[in-house]
């Protein structure tokens, strides 16, 4: 009760100070002060939307390895800037026309009250959005799995985090919700490619004509590791299976499997290494009658 009263008390006072400082202006007077609030405000935020825009676009901020968190956390202050420049706008306005602003002072003043007692959940999306940004669990850009969800990151903000997945669709999660996050983005991806070969082929002569292939792909500049060829990996009746791995940055993988695989085949094919033959089994007539 002494905390509503107190808070009442400095409202009041603050409305009874903005109230004084325009009692005396007439119509056009007041008319042109609220075309200079409105005015100022937005050069305000055109200076600083520029200056952001113009530091975010430097080559040296772009160069940071951290740069996706940069975006994320400028983005996020830009927003609170936005919202806190407007509202101070909207209650000098009102103190302009003679509109008492103490009732939305005061409802500011037990703002903390009001959170504790019917929206926890909000406190608890902000919360863990200032430990998701500035523990850099994600940023901007990367492609994470959150609450079985994958796709990429669109906007990180206080109360959620929007990722858009593969099917185009954008979720938008609470931060409260999320508890564990899968973050692909920062870790190195292993690609295993497996192939089999014939039974009557030596695997020391395949392992060096594969290996020979493949040496060129240890100087790319996509794969962090490999590709080392593990060798035979599986034996069966005809056949046996051996088995090259690679790691690259997430996203990279796909071309990088697609061009060794191909250089697999040109090489098998190259130096007469056989492939199993699939052999499909036919069931006579009588047979597939009897089975009727």
């Amino acid at each position: 009760m002494n905390l509503d009263k107190n808070t009442d008390t400095v409202a009041n006072e603050a409305d009874a100070a903005l109230q004084s400082t325009f009692a005396g202006l007439g119509s056009w007077q007041r008319l042109a002060v609220v075309a200079a609030i409105i005015i100022g405000i937005f050069i305000i935020l055109q200076i600083i939307n520029r200056f952001i825009n113009r530091q975010l676009n430097s080559n040296k901020i772009k160069g940071k390895g951290s740069y996706n968190r940069i975006v994320t956390v400028t983005k996020l202050f830009e927003r609170i800037i936005k919202i806190v420049l407007t509202f101070i706008g909207v209650t000098i306005i009102m103190s302009v026309f003679g509109i008492s602003i103490a009732p939305i002072l005061a409802t500011l003043g037990v703002f903390s009250l009001a959170i504790g007692v019917g929206a926890q959940n909000l406190v608890k999306d902000v919360i863990n959005g200032f430990f998701i940004i500035f523990e850099d669990q994600y940023s901007v850009g990367d492609l994470v799995e959150i609450e079985g969800i994958e796709g990429i990151v669109e906007d990180v903000g206080l109360r959620v985090t929007k990722v858009r997945d593969f099917g185009k669709i954008l979720h938008i999660i609470p931060n409260s919700n999320i508890s564990i996050v899968s973050n692909k983005e920062r870790a190195n991806v292993r690609t295993k490619i497996d192939f089999y070969v014939d039974n009557s082929c030596d695997p020391s002569f395949v392992s060096e004509k594969i290996k020979g292939t493949i040496e060129r792909y240890k100087d790319d500049a996509r794969i962090v590791m490999g590709p080392n060829l593990w060798g035979v990996t599986e034996n069966a009746k005809d056949s046996y299976k051996m088995t090259l791995v690679y790691y690259t940055k997430q996203g990279e993988q796909y071309e990088l499997e697609y061009a060794i695989r191909a250089e697999i085949l040109k090489t098998m094919q190259r130096e007469n290494i056989k492939m199993p033959i699939v052999r499909n089994k036919l069931i006579q007539k009588e047979d597939s009658d009897a089975l009727l």
